[in-house]
């Protein structure tokens, strides 16, 4: 204004130039007044409003004393010209380490969150992948994000199952004779296991299908229940002084004997050899030579079948002792009269 009056006293005459200078400085000021726009400025999320005469975005983020990089990301483009009420952003690149499994990546990123980060750097993650910190985390310089990839692996594998054994009594087979009717087969059963890795540690192994692919055939065994009935030479009674050699008892013969019970090593005398050599166990039964020559198979009612393989000093005659596993099952037995089947050898 004030050369505006300088000139306007070197034109004093001159009223017409006075008006016409009057007008063009007018329309100067109007239009610097009119020129002046206010613009939002964001920088690295922290906004203020601005009051800028700038013609551009890059002049505008200038006039601020706003530097940026290449990574850097400004919205709008710097060429951009200045609107009012334009809203300006610009996040400023920071380096961040990501450490995928046991390799870290050096990178820098203009995302705000940690998932940004990694959407930037085109990794894959799947919902199962472990992150830390989590997605969601703001982003910040210097940031080291850990990303642990889980990834699951199937197998098959295939196991035989057993089949079962069922006996049948056959009246047509002699007694304990055995044949097999129906030959076992085991069926086969598929696994389909699932391993569970993080990075390259297994952490999880469960079962994930099961499936029988062919089931077991059972084995079927037919078990003789026919007893042979020989002929009887004679059917007396032994007593006293009367004993009956053994040749004359045959196979198939019910008779009525005294008997009594021992156990392995218990008692006087008593140890774990029978006179035939085998070892005293359940089943094995002290006889007169005499009377059931040792070796003869014997059905004894209830105590089962035996084989006559000892002796003793007291068992003369029709006297039989029977074997059991402990003492207790001796004093439970105690002496009776027991019917015993001759088998035969």
């Amino acid at each position: 204004m004030a050369r505006f009056h300088q000139i306007a006293r070197s034109l004093k005459t001159n009223r017409y130039e006075i008006v016409l200078l009057s007008l063009i400085m007018f329309f100067i000021v109007a239009d610097m007044v009119s020129s002046a726009a206010k613009v939002q400025l964001t920088i690295d999320g922290q906004s203020k409003t601005v009051v800028t005469r700038a013609r551009t975005v890059a002049a505008v983020l200038k006039e601020n004393g706003v530097t940026v990089k290449a990574k850097d990301d400004v919205t709008p483009k710097l060429s951009a010209k200045i609107q009012e009420g334009m809203a300006l952003n610009v996040r400023h690149a920071v380096p961040i380490t990501v450490k995928l499994d046991e390799q870290k990546i050096a990178t820098v990123s203009t995302a705000g969150t940690v998932g940004g980060v990694l959407r930037d750097m085109g990794l894959q993650i799947g919902s199962d992948d472990k992150i830390r910190p989590n997605r969601d985390e703001k982003v910040a310089a210097g940031m080291t994000v850990e990303v642990t990839l889980v990834t699951k692996k199937c197998e098959v594998t295939k196991v035989p199952v057993p089949y079962q054994t069922i006996s049948k009594a056959d009246p047509n087979l002699d007694y304990g004779k055995q044949v097999v009717v129906t030959q076992g087969k085991p069926g086969l059963l598929m696994k389909v296991m699932e391993t569970v890795f993080e990075g390259d540690r297994p952490v999880q192994r469960q079962e994930k299908i099961q499936s029988l692919v062919t089931s077991p055939v059972a084995q079927v065994v037919a078990v003789g229940t026919k007893r042979k009935i020989a002929r009887l030479y004679r059917t007396t009674n032994v007593s006293r002084g009367t004993e009956r050699k053994a040749s004359s008892f045959v196979g198939g013969r019910i008779i009525t004997m005294r008997a009594s019970a021992y156990a392995p090593n218990y008692g006087p005398g008593v140890g774990t050899k029978c006179a035939n050599g085998m070892r005293a166990r359940k089943g094995v039964v002290a006889v007169d030579p005499r009377y059931i020559p040792l070796g003869t198979k014997l059905y004894i009612e209830g105590y089962g079948t035996a084989i006559a393989a000892d002796t003793g000093g007291a068992i003369k005659g029709n006297r039989i002792d029977l074997c059991y596993n402990t003492p207790g099952e001796c004093f439970k037995f105690g002496r009776r009269p027991v019917k015993v089947t001759i088998l035969g050898k």
